[in-house]
């Protein structure tokens, strides 16, 4: 009877093992289920911030975030995976279809600059040049899309003056010779015209200097180009030559593409960057899945085992003759069972050791994948930041103001509130170009940011419009408060000491408002303020006007 209970106690004990065993698997599990949680949540975040990079990635991107929440394994997601690396890998043959679309642009427009008979022969070689840059390839970036445009329209500008310049000369130097008007009307010259190189060296009209000294503001290039775009801006103020000017305006073309070669560069070192490491993590994923079925395997087959030799252990001692065979039996069936569970803690600390190296691994390659993706991540905030603001009052600019404005619309529309818009004009800054030159109207318009920004404070949305017209936003505040603070903001800057050349200048605004109505839309409520603008300027200026 004593013999029975020691059998008893011994077949418990293997039991109280055996349960310690499968704890110890339920804990490893559930290590590896935490970090797996922590894995593809990473990844889900992972894909928040490539969103907006294409609209078919974002669609497989947000299908993943979707699949990650609900997924009971990797396998669930797998196929998902190995979608978006495909896409990942076209997507840089996207950028080839995007560079063609904008060589297509520049070719168009440099093609009729070529059309011109008296384009010099100089600037027609370095349009060449132009062109053949731009077919060895460049990527673009869509903020850049409407500023080259506006270049490519001034070039065109240019010829259309210096045609309607050599026109003129020729019609005032030999009237018994005119220009034919249909042929005037088709941007052509008669014969006796093409030798005529008068105009090119003439002076550049004013106003397509102030015109392109605008687009130097408004342009976002790298640090690299800066002081040479400064050179070039400092060049326009005083006389340069409709040639000199156009080879400034191919220069800075040449900036802007170098910085969009860099750009696309950077870009595409990164997307790859992402796809191999989103390869390199989908393959260990598929091993440690491959490797924890095995795992699964082995560790039932070896439960099969055990029970069956514990009940083996049960049966030996029903079936026993005697007390010394049931002790025999007993202790051989033992020593079984304690290989068995000893090969089982071996294999568990095998596949412990075997999963941990390759959670390591992943982690290492998720971790430099997060790093570089908030790198880049950086670097887009910064270039979206730029595209939104100012270059030379560092204010928000026209594309933020359309941006921010059609937002509040919404808001208003929604529930609404006092909302107001401001159109602020500079009175007579034209004569400040032309008596002082541009530097002093970069300087004024500086000083009148400056001013704006301290005198309204930072519950007010301000913004360079375009030239000298800047826009206002004011929110929850009514009519009184704002044309209070409106003339307030007025009269301090009538009060600013300019000094230019030794000649004292004042600065004066004339200030167009309106509250926002129930039907208005964006045009229709600024179109309102700008009316009241024009106003206060037939009123004698320096007024507020609430139209």
């Amino acid at each position: 009877m004593s013999e029975n209970s020691v059998a008893d106690k011994t077949i418990k004990d293997l039991k109280s093992r055996l349960k310690s065993a499968v704890i110890s698997r339920t804990e490893l599990e559930n290590e590896f289920s935490a970090q797996s949680a922590l894995l593809t949540g990473f990844i889900g975040k992972l894909s928040q911030a490539c969103k907006g990079t294409d609209i078919l990635l974002d669609n497989k991107l947000a299908n993943l975030r979707s699949t990650l929440k609900t997924a009971t394994s990797f396998t669930d997601f797998e196929k998902d995976i190995k979608t978006i690396s495909t896409l990942l890998r076209q997507y840089s043959l996207k950028n080839d279809k995007n560079r063609i679309e904008i060589h297509d642009q520049l070719s168009n427009s440099s093609t009729g600059l070529q059309k011109s008979k008296n384009f010099p022969k100089e600037s027609r070689r370095q349009l060449q040049t132009l062109i053949n840059k731009a077919e060895e390839g460049h990527a673009s970036l869509i903020q850049y899309i409407p500023l080259m445009s506006e270049i490519i329209a001034f070039y065109e500008s240019i010829i259309h003056s210096q045609i309607k310049l050599a026109v003129d000369q020729s019609q005032t130097t030999d009237t018994s010779k005119p220009v034919a008007l249909d042929k005037i009307n088709h941007v052509e010259v008669k014969a006796e015209l093409e030798s005529n190189t008068v105009a090119i060296q003439q002076e550049a009209p004013k106003e397509l200097l102030g015109r392109f000294s605008s687009i130097l503001n408004t342009l976002v290039i790298s640090k690299k180009h800066k002081a040479n775009v400064s050179k070039i801006k400092s060049s326009l103020h005083g006389q340069i030559s409709n040639q000199n000017l156009m080879t400034e305006c191919l220069n800075v073309f040449d900036f802007m593409i170098e910085d969009l070669e860099q750009e696309r560069s950077r870009a595409k070192v990164f997307l790859s960057t992402i796809s191999e490491t989103l390869t390199s993590v989908q393959m260990s994923v598929t091993a440690t899945i491959a490797t924890s079925s095995e795992s699964n395997d082995q560790h039932a087959a070896i439960n099969l085992e055990l029970t069956e030799k514990i009940k083996e252990v049960s049966i030996g001692i029903n079936d026993a003759g005697s007390l010394t065979e049931m002790k025999v039996d007993v202790n051989d069936k033992i020593q079984q069972i304690a290989k068995t569970l000893q090969n089982k803690a071996e294999l568990e600390n095998s596949q412990n050791i075997e999963l941990n190296e390759k959670l390591n691994s992943m982690s290492a390659k998720v971790e430099k994948l997060e790093q570089q993706s908030k790198i880049f991540e950086k670097r887009i905030q910064e270039v979206q930041a730029k595209s939104f603001q100012d270059a030379l009052t560092k204010l928000a600019n026209r594309a933020s103001f359309d941006e921010f404005f059609a937002k509040e619309l919404v808001r208003f529309h929604h529930k609404q509130f006092d909302l107001a818009i401001t159109v602020i004009d500079l009175d007579d800054f034209k004569r400040i170009n032309d008596t002082f030159g541009h530097t002093a109207g970069d300087k004024t318009l500086q000083v009148i940011a400056d001013t704006l920004t301290k005198v309204m404070g930072n519950d007010v949305f301000i913004s360079r419009y375009g030239g000298e017209e800047f826009v206002l936003i004011f929110k929850d505040v009514d009519k009184i408060t704002v044309m209070n603070r409106l003339n307030m903001l007025r009269k301090k800057v009538a009060s600013l000491p300019f000094t230019f050349k030794g000649t004292r200048v004042t600065i004066t605004l004339s200030i167009g408002i309106t509250l926002v109505q129930r039907d208005d839309i964006v045009h229709s409520a600024f179109e309102r303020a700008d009316t009241a603008l024009y106003r206060a300027k037939h009123e004698g200026k320096n007024k507020v006007v609430y139209g």
